[in-house]
């Protein structure tokens, strides 16, 4: 459950980091995108990234996230009601 928790966690500070503009490489201080670079590139980190691959090459897995991302578009084909 923890490796589970800090894959997620370095996916969603990967993607927050893609997102936002980056004024951070010329500071001298270590900012986020350093700290998660740090991080992935950990013992720990490498751990949950092996095991984050693994996870998603897993059928059942796959299935999972394909009955959410369904569940999602059908949301979004609701008439009369605003998407979220």
């Amino acid at each position: 459950m923890k490796q589970r928790t800090i894959l997620i966690a370095i996916i969603l500070l990967f993607s927050l980091s893609c997102a936002s503009t980056s004024k951070e490489g010329t500071s001298e201080e270590p900012g986020l995108m350093n700290k998660i670079i740090e991080k992935a590139n950990s013992e720990e980190g490498q751990k949950a990234i092996q095991m984050g691959k693994e996870k998603l090459q897993d059928p059942e897995t796959q299935e999972k996230l394909k009955g959410l991302l369904s569940k999602e578009k059908k949301k979004k084909e609701i008439p009369g009601v605003p998407a979220q």
